[in-house]
């Protein structure tokens, strides 16, 4: 198979789910390829979402491993409100555990779709429940 994505609207829980297919991770140009690709997608969405990624797919190489947390965060940073990821192999989670800690991004990282997706919902029911609400339809996001 050939490098794939896609970015799908889940409309009943107001979620996108990503989704890899051979996103193969070697070089530092390959995680630009990544980041124009990824970026591509999100821009269909008109504003920040709420992000399942299923890690299945990308695979992260130990030569793109500091380079893909960096620009990882940054691509999160200006394109969703949160995200939570589930899959992947043991070297991939090994980068999004290192970047997370290093870059100050989320891990978030659970077994299934099916739990990610419950992780997501009940974080956003109890922001709801403190008042916090940007994920409203309306609501106009800050960051550049």
């Amino acid at each position: 198979m050939a490098w794939g994505m896609s970015f799908e609207r889940d409309v009943e829980n107001d979620v996108v789910t990503a989704t890899f297919t051979d996103c193969i991770l070697v070089t530092d140009e390959d995680v630009q390829r990544w980041r124009r690709d990824v970026e591509a997608q999100f821009a269909k969405f008109n504003g920040r979402v709420d992000l399942l990624i299923n890690l299945d797919g990308l695979i992260v190489r130990h030569t793109a491993g500091r380079t893909f947390g960096k620009v990882r965060r940054e691509v999160l940073e200006r394109n969703t409100h949160r995200s939570f990821r589930y899959g992947g192999d043991e070297t991939t989670l090994v980068f999004i555990n290192t970047s997370g800690a290093i870059n100050g991004a989320a891990v978030n990282h659970y077994p299934t779709r099916e739990a990610a997706l419950a992780a997501l919902l009940a974080e956003r029911d109890s922001l709801r429940k403190r008042g916090f609400t940007p994920f409203l339809p309306g609501v106009v996001n800050s960051k550049p």
